[in-house]
């Protein structure tokens, strides 16, 4: 273990809310617009480089591994380092790598200038769930953290359109401009954020090396298809069960593998990844496709889309706050429930239907995670806050990297299909996980019930 500082999170002074998370939220958004932009550059990517197909996907599944790791330890560091040393360090290391990527001029470059990012990245959502957690309170949490994942289906949504935009015009280089941005936020946020006191703890670095090679090991298998490193991922996920429950302070707390109601909620994190990832890989490809879309055609179709559904994302904080999170959970579900089906049954008759029902599919999407988000930071005591939510943040993306895996697999299984057809199964399948995921909704509800009545008791 290595000895780093930790903060006191009883000891916190007030803070510009509303001014901070107006900032972070832009900072959301240009970080999830980075996430998806290159998506529509990988094309351009392999002809200037005359790369492999297999060899340019490791610019998004090297990302999204990079990026899962990287969420869970700056949350779990949020427990023993002051937050703003470490958006600090986040957002710098995002900024220095755009700059570098912008001047690359070979794919090793450009792969190293990506994963770099992906680290500088991470810092943004993981931090803003804790940062909500800790210091904004609770009749005003869900309304927070609505804000945050509202700047994040704006930041998806755009980032086709702006990938398709600079790349048509400008060249794959600029789109690592839009990222680099985000150091001018930096100023604010280190002078607004909570004071934090500091004390030495010991920080658990062999755990944090044993989830790393378990994630890494396991979204390998997803993504690329890699099934030897099974050998490698299993092993690693049982030294790490116990690891944790022999180290007297563990990357990972056993406490929240032992809670049941958080295990129980990290499946809506999952799901609301596993449908957004599903779709934004899916919905391109259904467009060009059917209706042969050039990628700034598909860019322009899906920004009204995510523009909406971010306001409805917004909107659904105050719902949380007076309501509860429960029943907007439910509501996410049956909004990603109502979109699949549509997209299933209509999704081939116009450019028009997809642009519509991708509202309430992204929306679905976010009010789930904002809402999910809001009930784990619920269940969970102060101490487990910053663990719990990098947890929460890595299991997202897992979903993410199980919706692109499962969608490419239903789609290259299928290619002897009519297309119409193919992307009618393609939701009806999809279909049957949100059916899995409202019946454990319920599951969780009555778990709910029976902890509140037995402290009644």
């Amino acid at each position: 273990m290595t000895s780093v500082p930790t903060t006191k999170t009883t000891e916190v002074f007030a803070f510009n809310e509303r001014l901070v998370l107006s900032f972070w939220a832009i900072g959301m958004w240009l970080m999830t617009m980075n996430t998806t932009m290159f998506n529509v550059a990988l094309p351009f990517v392999i002809l200037d480089f005359q790369l492999t197909s297999s060899v340019a996907t490791w610019i998004v599944s090297g990302y999204s591994i990079v990026f899962a790791i990287s969420a869970l330890t700056f949350s779990r560091l949020s427990d023993y380092v002051p937050i703003r040393r470490l958006i600090s360090v986040g957002l710098m290391i995002l900024g220095l790598s755009s700059l570098l990527g912008f001047f690359a001029s070979n794919f090793t470059t450009l792969l190293i200038a990506r994963l770099l990012q992906a680290i500088g990245a991470s810092t943004l959502p993981c931090l803003a769930v804790v940062l909500a957690s800790k210091y904004v309170p609770i009749k005003r949490r869900g309304n927070a953290m609505a804000i945050i994942a509202a700047a994040a289906a704006l930041g998806f949504g755009m980032g086709p359109l702006v990938g398709g935009f600079f790349t048509e015009f400008w060249g794959w280089n600029y789109l690592f401009l839009a990222p680099f941005v985000v150091l001018f936020i930096l100023p604010v946020l280190r002078k607004h954020l909570p004071e934090e006191s500091i004390q030495r703890v010991q920080f658990d670095g062999l755990g944090a090396l044993l989830v790393g090679v378990a994630v890494v090991s396991t979204l390998l298998v997803i993504t690329s298809g890699i099934f030897v490193a099974i050998v490698i991922a299993i092993p690693a996920f049982i030294l790490l069960w116990k690891h944790v429950h022999r180290t007297a302070i563990p990357f990972i707390q056993p406490e929240l593998l032992h809670n049941r109601r958080f295990l129980i909620l990290t499946v809506f994190p999952f799901t609301s990844f596993f449908m957004n990832f599903a779709t934004m890989f899916s919905i391109p490809i259904l467009l060009l496709e059917l209706f042969n879309q050039n990628p700034l055609q598909i860019g322009l179709i899906m920004f009204p889309g995510a523009l909406l559904a971010a306001i409805l994302t917004q909107s659904s904080g105050k719902l949380i706050d007076h309501k509860g999170p429960l029943l907007v959970m439910l509501l996410g579900l049956l909004l990603l429930s109502f979109a699949t089906i549509f997209f299933a049954l209509f999704a081939s008759y116009s450019t028009y239907v997809s642009l519509s029902l991708l509202v309430f599919m992204i929306a679905g999407s976010n009010i789930l995670m904002a809402s999910a988000n809001n009930e784990i930071s619920r269940v969970l005591p102060q101490t487990l806050i910053g663990a719990g939510m990098g947890v929460s943040q890595l299991v997202q993306f897992i979903g993410g990297a199980f919706g692109v895996g499962v969608t490419g697999l239903i789609l290259s299984l299928q290619q002897h299909v009519e297309a119409t057809q193919t992307f009618r199964n393609l939701y009806l399948l999809l279909l049957t996980w949100l059916i899995i995921a409202t019946v454990v909704f319920f599951v969780y509800r009555k778990a709910n019930k029976e902890f509140k009545r037995s402290l009644v008791g």
